[in-house]
C-alpha cells in the first residue's frame, strides 16, 4: 500500500514540475530525480515495514519540510558589461518560500520568490538535488564524527520584467567537510555538516560556462513521535554560491540562510 501512494505522489510531483517549462530544458534534473527517488524509498520499506516504533525513531527518516530563506543575490562582475539599453544587473534582497523532501542522503530543495514573497521586480526560481554519503570516522551508541561526501546539481533562475537580463545557471557539483550525529533514542537526534563544494555551471543551452565555488552548512534537531506518531524536525541551511561564468555580466554570490519545518513520512 506505501509502495502506491508513493508511485501516485512521484505522479503528481512530475505533472507539477512540468508544468515549469524552464525545467524541460534540464533532462539532467530529471534523470536524477528518477534515479533517487525509487531506490530511497525502497531502502526505507526494507528498513520498517516491520517496525513502525523503529522508523519513528530513525535519526534519517523521511521528512517533507517547508520554510522560508532570506536571500542576497549580489552582482559582483564588471558593470561595463551591461552595455544595452535597459539592461542592468538582477541584484536583490529578499525571502523565498522553500519546499523540500529529506530521505537519509537524498535531498530535493524548491525555492520561489516573487513579489508574494517581500521580493521587489524581480522573480526567482530554484531547483537543488543532492545525494550524500557520510563516511563515520568515530561511530559511537549515540555520537558519530566523520567526513561527508556530497554530489548534486542546481539550477538557479533570476528574471525581471523591467530590464532584458535574466540569470539561469545550473551547476554540477562535489562537496566534502565534517559531519556530526548525536542520537537519543525515543528522544531526539542531532545533526549537523559544513561543506566546501566545487563545481561547474552552464547556461540554458549550454553556450556560457564557468565554475562555481560554495559553502554549504546545515543542522537539524528531530524530536521522536511527538504528533500522532510523526516526528518534527527544525532545521536551519547555510547556502553561498560565488558564481565566475564567461562573461562579466553573470557573476554573482548568493547568500541564503534558510529556516524550515519538517515531519516525518
Amino acid at each position: 500500500m506505501k509502495f502506491f501512494c508513493f508511485a501516485s505522489l512521484v505522479s503528481k510531483l512530475f505533472r507539477i514540475f512540468k508544468s515549469f517549462p524552464m525545467l524541460k530544458s534540464y533532462p539532467l534534473i530529471w534523470s536524477l530525480v528518477l534515479f533517487a527517488l525509487l531506490p530511497f524509498n525502497a531502502n526505507a520499506q526494507m528498513f520498517s515495514v516491520d517496525d513502525e516504533n523503529e522508523k519513528q525513531g530513525n535519526p534519517f527518516a523521511p521528512y517533507i519540510r517547508v520554510g522560508i530563506q532570506p536571500v542576497d543575490f549580489e552582482f559582483t562582475g564588471d558593470p561595463a558589461a551591461f552595455s544595452v539599453q535597459n539592461q542592468t544587473d538582477l541584484s536583490f534582497k529578499g525571502t523565498v518560500a522553500q519546499a523540500g523532501f529529506e530521505s537519509g542522503g537524498f535531498n530535493l530543495d524548491v525555492l520561489v520568490g516573487n513579489n508574494l514573497t517581500d521580493i521587489d521586480n524581480r522573480k526567482f526560481f530554484g531547483l537543488e538535488i543532492k545525494f550524500t554519503n557520510p563516511f563515520y570516522l568515530i561511530r559511537q551508541e549515540r555520537f558519530g564524527l566523520g567526513v561527508p561526501l556530497q554530489v548534486g546539481t542546481k539550477l538557479t533562475s533570476v528574471r525581471s520584467d523591467d530590464v532584458q537580463s535574466e540569470f539561469s545557471q545550473t551547476n554540477l557539483y562535489a562537496a566534502a567537510g565534517i559531519t556530526s550525529l548525536l542520537y537519543f533514542p525515543e528522544k531526539f537526534s542531532i545533526t549537523g555538516s559544513f561543506m566546501p563544494a566545487y563545481g561547474f555551471s552552464t547556461a540554458s543551452g549550454g553556450f556560457v560556462g564557468g565554475n562555481v565555488f560554495s559553502l554549504k552548512g546545515k543542522a537539524r534537531i528531530n524530536f521522536f513521535n511527538v504528533i500522532f506518531g510523526r516526528n518534527i524536525s527544525l532545521g536551519y541551511d547555510y547556502i553561498y554560491d560565488s558564481y565566475n561564468v564567461d562573461g562579466e555580466e553573470f557573476d554573482y554570490d548568493l547568500n541564503g540562510h534558510s529556516i524550515t519545518l519538517g515531519v516525518s513520512l
